[in-house]
This record gives structure tokens, sequence and C-alpha cells, in this order.
């Protein structure tokens, strides 16, 4: 994942298929692990990344088919399986990365392009731009809804920092607290204050845990990282502790009293953490993109364990969150662009049916 790549523009039309519901009751009896991974291109340049479960039952994601030419979208796959693209609202040169639910009913996104934005969409494909008080060289990627209900944001531009945007769009970075060669990569929300992972390490060697409070205070901490660590997702678990994925080769996590310790058992050699997301029943998920590509589970109690079955050839599993089916939805930028779900072995809620999709889609 770095999610930072920069791919020429190709438009793929392709016809596919994914089970988004299940079959009466067979969520209730898959075991955990099961994958399942759909093409949604038929060429390297087509790209996903960043997804997310939207307040309507929807899962969101940023499509990146046209990296900085202008046709870059935000998709909406419903639980009939229809995906709608929406660009009206989109600059020319939008590249939008990462969205959130917000905490106002709708969905809220990063964009790198060349005029570089926090963006707002309705649950009906309504686009706002935010841009004033973003630094010039700006380069927001990660985004999340914090207390208070503002929603929070790397910065990982010229000027490095954590954002700060209103449901109004009133947009504010802070700085005081960022060493030199800072990198902001993932960001979460817990209780009482956020939680971010600095990636400036490539630079610096001081990659770090950082956290903000809503006054926007910046405090970093490396204590209990292991030597070469690289922190990247991170995420809010059971009982308001933070977990990160290393892509050095580890889950790590972080108490609220600050105390980082880092897991190895039961990741494969060569493994590379990259996104985490909180699951049902306490456990937490991620995606590696290491040697052997996985998508793993970690229980509360730290044991870990990862499944590879399913996935497709040259898989690099990315962005990972809990879908409106009770499974974990991740996107793949591997080889030939996907949309993956794994099943976590909970007992699904609300309506679970079964819904073969079988739509045309444009990306790009």
């Amino acid at each position: 994942m770095t999610g930072r790549r920069r791919i020429g523009c190709a438009v793929a039309i392709v016809a596919w298929s994914l089970l988004v519901g299940s079959e009466a009751g067979a969520a209730r009896r898959a075991a955990a692990g099961t994958i399942t991974e759909v093409p949604v291109g038929v060429r390297s340049h087509s790209y996903l990344f960043g997804l997310t479960t939207g307040p309507d039952g929807a899962v969101w994601f940023a499509d990146l088919s046209c990296t900085g030419l202008g046709r870059c979208a935000i998709a909406r796959l419903d639980r009939s399986g229809r995906v709608t693209e929406y660009r009206r609202g989109l600059d020319a040169g939008s590249v939008p990365y990462t969205i959130a639910a917000g905490p106002d009913g709708n969905l809220w996104f990063t964009d790198e392009g060349s005029r570089p934005a926090i963006g707002r969409i309705t649950p009906h494909g309504h686009i706002t731009e935010f841009r004033r008080g973003l630094a010039r060289g700006s380069e927001p990627f990660r985004i999340t809804t914090g207390p208070g209900g503002d929603l929070w944001f790397t910065d990982q531009g010229k000027r490095p920092a954590i954002g700060r945007i209103t449901p109004h769009g009133d947009i504010t970075e802070f700085r005081r607290g960022l060493p030199r060669g800072s990198t902001p990569f993932g960001i979460t929300a817990t209780p009482g204050e956020l939680w971010f992972t600095d990636h400036g390490c490539n630079g610096s060697g001081r990659c770090a845990v950082g956290r903000i409070g809503a006054n926007g205070r910046i405090s970093e901490l490396r204590h209990g990282l292991r030597a070469g660590s690289q922190p990247l997702g991170i995420a809010t678990g059971r009982g308001g502790d933070a977990w990160f994925a290393d892509s050095s080769g580890a889950i790590g996590h972080v108490t609220s009293a600050g105390r980082i310790t880092e897991r190895t058992r039961g990741l494969a050699a060569g493994s590379s953490p990259v996104a985490i997301a909180a699951g049902p029943a306490g456990s937490m998920w991620f995606t590696d993109e290491g040697v052997k590509p996985a998508v793993g589970r970690v229980t509360p109690g730290g044991s870990a364990r990862e499944f590879s079955r399913g996935l497709l050839a040259s898989s690099q599993p990315a962005d990972i969150t809990l879908g409106p089916d009770g499974r974990m939805w991740f996107s793949d930028e591997g080889a030939t662009t996907a949309l993956g779900t794994v099943t976590t072995g909970a007992t699904c809620t609300g309506s679970c049916r079964s819904v073969q999709v079988h739509a045309r889609v444009t990306l790009g």
C-alpha cells in the first residue's frame, strides 16, 4: 500500500459478479477467512484504494483509474450490486485517495490531485470540495471522524500536518510537535483523543505512533516499537485501544495510556501488514502485501492468523473495512485491480440475502 502510485489512464469496461449478501444463513455458517475477489479492471491502469461502509449501507470507494487526468471518481456499490460513479463536483485532475463515513450522514474523502482538497459527498452523490486552510503543497491522505463531530486527516505534503475539518468545511492544520522529516500516515479516533502513525523514518529514522488532542497538541511515542518498525494503517479496537499495521512485519497495539507492544507471531515470514480495521467480536482485520499476500485477523488477545486462499495471482490487498454484511471488504491494488471480501465467522445481523452482482462497470 504505499498508496502513493501515480499511473496512467485507461477505460476498463468489464462484466463482474460478487456475492454482496449471503445465501439464507450462509454468513452464519461460513468459517472465518473465506476470501472472494472479483476483478474490476482488466488492465494494470485500473486502480482502487480507499473504501468504507456508508450510512446508507453501501460500500463506497475511491476510483483512481485515471490518476491525475481528471477522470477519477467516488463510487458506490449498493446492496443490490449496482455500481454508481460520481464525478460532478470534482475538479479536473482530482485524485481521491481515502474515504470515511462522517458524523453528518455524508461521506468525506481526501483529494491529492492538482488542487488538493478535502471532499464531501452526500449519499445521493452531490460533491463539494474544500481547500481554504490547507497549506500550499498539501497532500491529504487518511481521514477519520474524531471526537466532537469534526473530521481529522493526515497531510503528507511539503509542510506535514494533522488537519481538522468541520462538517461546514472549515479547515485547520496542526504541526507543532511533528519532527523534521515527519510523514503522517494513518489516523484513528479513540474516545478521548486521536492516534496517528508517522512513517517519516524513511527520511529521518524516527518512525513513531503519535497522538493529538482536540486542542491540536501533538506528541509522538517510540518506546515499544521494534527496531526498524514502519507503522502504516491504524484503527480503534475494542475498549478504545488503537491497533496498527507495521509493514516491517508486525501488528502493533497501543493502550490509552500510550503503552506500545508489537506482535509477530502468526504472521508469515516476509509479511508486510499495511492497513487494519475493526471487525466483529473485538477482532482486528488487516491486509498484508508481503512475500505471501494475505488478509489477516488478530484477536483481542493478540493472536494472529493469515488467510491467502482465494486471492488473485499477484494480489496486493490494500485498504480494508467492515462491510454492511458482516464481512470485511478490501481493495486490491495488485496486477489485477479487484474488490474482495473475507468472512469473519460472525453472525450476520439485519438482512442477509443472496444478491449476485452482474454489472457493467466503467472505471475511468
